[in-house]
C-alpha cells in the first residue's frame, strides 16, 4: 500500500526537482533508460517498465494473480502485436510464399546450375531482408523500426532490379527472373501498406508528429547536454589545469553578458542544470511512452517547449568572442536535441499510401492529403501501371537492342520506386523538401528518356513499334510520372527552375541535391559489373548495358550541371600541426631541387 502523501503520475515528475543531485538525475536516466518508461518516479510506470524487460516472470505472475496454474509458456497466450488488416496479412503471406516458390523455380532449374550457389545465397539474403521488413512495418510507430522498414524496401528494390536485368540478359529464362522480381515488389508494397495500417490502428489518423529518433536516443543526447553544461560550469569533476586556459569559464562570463545586454533574462535559467533537465525531462517523458496519444500530444505542445532553447541558440550563436569550445559544444549538443523535433513530421505520408482514398477525409487527416502526397498517390498508381506494362515488354526473343531497351525502362521502374519512397519520408506540404527535390532527379532521368539530348552519346529509340502491343501506353504512363517528380523543380530542358527572388545559393544547394542523387545512381550501377559478368551469359555483355544506362545519367546530369563529374567518395581528414610542418618541410625540398640556397 502506498501513502496518502504519494503524488500522482503527473507531479511526481517535477517534485523538488531543484533540489536533486546529479546522482539522483544520473539514476533516473538509468532507470529511463533500461525499463524505457517516462517518470521513474511512477510505480505503475516502473511496474509496466519490469513486465517488459521480464515478459517470462510478467506471465507467472499475472496467472498467479487470476488464480490459474502456470502453465509451459508455449501453452499460454502468444505475444500481442499491432492489429492490422487481416487482407493485408493474408497477401503479404501469398507474397513472401510467392518469392519463395519463385527462388525455388530458379535454384532448382537445371538451365541455372552453374550459378546455383549464387542464387541460394540471393535466398537467404531476400529471405532475412523480408523478415526484417515485415517485424518493422507492424512497429512503425518507432522511428528505428520506420528506418528498417525503408532499408528493407531499398534492399527489395535493388534485387529486383538485379533479377530483372539478369533475366533480360538471359534468354529462354527471363520470365523466371521477372516473375522474382514481381513477388519482391509485391512484398516491398505491402510493407508500406502494413505500416500505414500499423500507424492508423495505434491512433495517428489526424497527427502528423512522428519522432525521427527513438526515445532511448533522446535519452543519450539530453545527457549530452547536460554533461556540457556541466563543463562550460566549472562543475565537472575534471579541473583546469597549471598550464590550460579556463574556456569554459571565460565562455560562461561572455554568455551570462551577452544573455543581459540582449534583454532576454530568462534563458539564464536555462544555464541552471535542473532547470534545464526539467525541460528536456518534459519532452523526454511524452515521447517516452511510445503511443499515439503522448506522441499527439508532444507534437501540440513541443513547438512552444523548445522556443527558449531556440531563442539560447539564437541569441548565443557566434556572438561569444574569442570563440570557446565548452561554449560550442553545449550549443551543438542543444541543437541536435532540438534536430530531433524539427525533422520529426517524416513518415506522415505513410497513412495515405495504406488507406483507401475514401477515407482521406476525417479519419485519415482534415482536409484531406496535400498537394505533395496527392503527387505520391499518382506515382503509386503510375507505378503499378509502368510495371504491368514492363512485363510484357520484352515478350519474345529479341537481338540486343530491344535487351537492352528492356533494362532502360526497368531501371525508370526502379527509379520510380525510389522516388516513392522519397515522397512517402518527406515531410512539405508543397513537396519542396529535400526528399522531394531528389526525387526529382528520376524524373529528370525519365524527361531525358523521352527526349534524348544532343549529349546522350548512345540514345535509343525504345518506343517504337515492335510486337508489343501496348507499347503505345508507356509514353503516356513515363510522361505521367516525369510530371509528377519536376512539376515546379525544373522546366521542359531540364534546367533547375530558379528561386524568386533570385538566390543562387539556393539554386546552387538544389542542383547539388539532383546531381548527387544522380552520381550515386551512376556509381552504384558500375558497381555491378562484376556481379552482372557471374550470374549472365555473354550474349550481350554487362559493360555495354552499364555504359548505355551510364550515357543516360550523364546526359541528364549535363542537362541540369554540365561542369559536374561523379567520383567516388574519398574521406579527407582535417589538417594538423603535422601536415603544416610537412608542408614547410616540402617547401625545403623543392628550393634546394631549384637550388634557391646555393
Amino acid at each position: 500500500m502506498y501513502s496518502s502523501t504519494y503524488s500522482s503520475p503527473a507531479d511526481s515528475g517535477t517534485e523538488n526537482r531543484s533540489n536533486r543531485t546529479p546522482i539522483a538525475i544520473w539514476t533516473d536516466n538509468l532507470i529511463r533508460q533500461k525499463l524505457r518508461i517516462g517518470d521513474p518516479r511512477d510505480p505503475h510506470q516502473i511496474a509496466d517498465g519490469l513486465k517488459q524487460l521480464f515478459p517470462a516472470d510478467a506471465r507467472t505472475f499475472a496467472l498467479e494473480e487470476a488464480g490459474l496454474p502456470i502453465l509451459p509458456a508455449g501453452v499460454g497466450v502468444g505475444p500481442v502485436r499491432a492489429v492490422e488488416s487481416q487482407a493485408t496479412s493474408a497477401e503479404l503471406k501469398q507474397a513472401i510464399d510467392n518469392v519463395e516458390r519463385d527462388l525455388q523455380a530458379l535454384t532448382t532449374d537445371h538451365r541455372l546450375k552453374d550459378i546455383t550457389a549464387e542464387l541460394q545465397g540471393w535466398g537467404e539474403a531476400i529471405r532475412a531482408v523480408v523478415s526484417v521488413g515485415a517485424a518493422a512495418a507492424r512497429l512503425t510507430l518507432d522511428p528505428g523500426a520506420r528506418d528498417r522498414l525503408f532499408g528493407a524496401r531499398r534492399a527489395l528494390g535493388d534485387y529486383a532490379r538485379l533479377a530483372r536485368l539478369i533475366g533480360a540478359l538471359t534468354q529462354t529464362i527471363s520470365q523466371s527472373y521477372r516473375r522474382l522480381a514481381q513477388s519482391l515488389d509485391e512484398v516491398a508494397s505491402l510493407l508500406l501498406v502494413l505500416a500505414g495500417e500499423a500507424l492508423a490502428a495505434s491512433g495517428m489518423a489526424g497527427g502528423r508528429f512522428l519522432l525521427s529518433v527513438p526515445a532511448s536516443e533522446l535519452q543519450s543526447r539530453r545527457d549530452a547536454i547536460l554533461m556540457a553544461l556541466r563543463n562550460l560550469l566549472g562543475s565537472s569533476q575534471q579541473a583546469y589545469g597549471n598550464d590550460q586556459w579556463p574556456w569554459g569559464l571565460s565562455g560562461l562570463r561572455d554568455v551570462l553578458l551577452i544573455i543581459e545586454r540582449s534583454g532576454h533574462l530568462d534563458l539564464r535559467a536555462l544555464l541552471d542544470e535542473n532547470v534545464l533537465g526539467g525541460l528536456l525531462d518534459e519532452l523526454i517523458e511524452r515521447a517516452s511512452q511510445n503511443s499515439a496519444t503522448s506522441l499527439r500530444a508532444l507534437g501540440a505542445t513541443s513547438e512552444v517547449t523548445v522556443q527558449r532553447l531556440y531563442r539560447l541558440l539564437f541569441v548565443v550563436n557566434n556572438n561569444v568572442d574569442p570563440p570557446s569550445p565548452p561554449v560550442t559544444t553545449f550549443l551543438t549538443a542543444i541543437q541536435l536535441f532540438l534536430d530531433a523535433f524539427t525533422s520529426s513530421r517524416s513518415g506522415y505520408r505513410l497513412l495515405f499510401v495504406a488507406r483507401a482514398p475514401v477515407s482521406f477525409y476525417g479519419l485519415s487527416g482534415i482536409g484531406g492529403p496535400d498537394d505533395a502526397t496527392g503527387r505520391l498517390i499518382d506515382l503509386v498508381i503510375q507505378r503499378g501501371k509502368l510495371a504491368e506494362l514492363l512485363d510484357c515488354y520484352l515478350g519474345c526473343e529479341c537481338c540486343a537492342d530491344e535487351v537492352i531497351c528492356q533494362i532502360l525502362l526497368d531501371k525508370l521502374l526502379y527509379d520510380t520506386d525510389r522516388a516513392i519512397d522519397l515522397y512517402t519520408l518527406g515531410s512539405d506540404i508543397d513537396g519542396n523538401g529535400e526528399p522531394e527535390r531528389r526525387a526529382a532527379a528520376f524524373g529528370l532521368l525519365a524527361l531525358e528518356f523521352l527526349n534524348p539530348s544532343s549529349t546522350n552519346t548512345q540514345p535509343r529509340a525504345c518506343l517504337g513499334p515492335g510486337c508489343f502491343a501496348r507499347i503505345g501506353e508507356l509514353t503516356p504512363t513515363l510522361e505521367t510520372i516525369r510530371d509528377r517528380l519536376v512539376n515546379g523543380k525544373l522546366d521542359s530542358d531540364g534546367k533547375i527552375i530558379r528561386a524568386i527572388p533570385p538566390n543562387t545559393t539556393l539554386d546552387t544547394a538544389r542542383i547539388k541535391l539532383i546531381t548527387d542523387e544522380l552520381c550515386l545512381q551512376r556509381l552504384s550501377d558500375r558497381r555491378l559489373e562484376s556481379l552482372i559478368a557471374t550470374l549472365a551469359p555473354g550474349c550481350v555483355t554487362g559493360n555495354s548495358v552499364l555504359t548505355v544506362i551510364e550515357s543516360l545519367i550523364d546526359a541528364a546530369n549535363n542537362r541540369i550541371d554540365p561542369a559536374h563529374v561523379c567520383t567516388e567518395v574519398e574521406i579527407d581528414s582535417p589538417p594538423t600541426t603535422q601536415n603544416s610542418l610537412q608542408l614547410f618541410d616540402d617547401i625545403r625540398r623543392k628550393s634546394q631541387d631549384w637550388n634557391f640556397f646555393r
